[in-house]
């Protein structure tokens, strides 16, 4: 019988497992199809699919990581031609961030090739599809209920 502290130590090797499969930890073959980071393709995926311009506040919400972090990688992108940085019309203070046509570019085709990267994978699962996505989404509910405890 498994104890608590083996149940313990058989989840994180497995999502240690899956970060490693995943390729997120190198910079040669990315999920995203892309030889970018992956902060770097989700905020272009934040952004993509973004109804409307949002604030560097807004991404660093989206992304949970460092809003210093954002904002260099936010700089990146405008250096690059990716993002315009432009001052919010109701906050001096804040920046609003929209992307360039060459940013819709890059992030449409981060997103279509996630999109195939992904296809393969509920292929490779079939009908297991639906229950990976609900335990996925289970984690993910007590990893954020876990850190809002803290």
């Amino acid at each position: 019988m498994a104890t608590a502290g083996d149940m313990d130590r058989r989840l994180r090797d497995a999502v240690r497992c899956l970060v490693v499969a995943h390729r997120v930890l190198t910079d040669l073959k990315r999920p995203c199809g892309a030889s970018m980071s992956i902060t770097h393709a989700y905020a272009l995926l934040e952004l993509y699919g973004a109804a409307r311009s949002m604030t560097i506040s807004e991404l660093t919400d989206r992304l949970v990581i460092d809003r210093t972090n954002v904002s260099r990688l936010c700089a990146r992108m405008e250096q690059a031609g990716e993002v315009a940085r432009s001052v919010h019309p109701e906050d001096g203070r804040a920046r609003v961030l929209q992307l360039t046509a060459h940013g819709r570019r890059l992030a449409r085709g981060v997103d279509e090739s996630s999109a195939r990267h992904f296809a393969a994978l509920v292929t490779k699962l079939g009908s297991a599809t639906g229950r990976v996505i609900e335990s996925l989404e289970l984690l993910q509910q007590a990893i954020t209920t876990k850190e809002e405890d803290e």
